[in-house]
C-alpha cells in the first residue's frame, strides 16, 4: 500500500515538468518565416478568403507572440458598404 502511495506521489510531482510551456524553439520561428505565404484575392470565394485570413492571423500571432487579426477582403468590403449606405 505504501509503495503505491509513494509511486502515485512521484508521478504527481513529475507531471508539471511535462506541461507545455509554449516557448518556441528558435528553429520554429525560422520555419514560420520561411513558410510560403498565401496571398488573399478578392477573386476567391468569400469562404476561402476567410480561411486564408484566419490562417495568416494564426501564423502571425504565433510568430509575433501577440494577437494579430487579418480580415478577409469580402468582409472588409461588406463593412465599407454598410458604412457608406448609412
Amino acid at each position: 500500500m505504501q509503495r503505491k502511495l509513494v509511486s502515485a506521489l512521484l508521478i504527481v510531482l513529475c507531471l508539471p515538468a511535462c506541461a507545455e510551456t509554449g516557448t518556441l524553439l528558435p528553429g520554429s520561428i525560422k520555419l514560420l518565416d520561411d513558410m510560403p505565404k498565401i496571398q488573399n484575392s478578392v477573386k476567391s470565394p468569400c469562404w476561402q478568403q476567410q480561411q486564408i485570413a484566419a490562417q495568416n492571423s494564426y501564423i502571425a500571432t504565433i510568430r509575433d507572440k501577440k494577437e494579430i487579426v487579418f480580415k478577409a477582403p469580402c468582409d472588409v468590403d461588406k463593412l465599407k458598404q454598410k458604412v457608406a449606405s448609412k
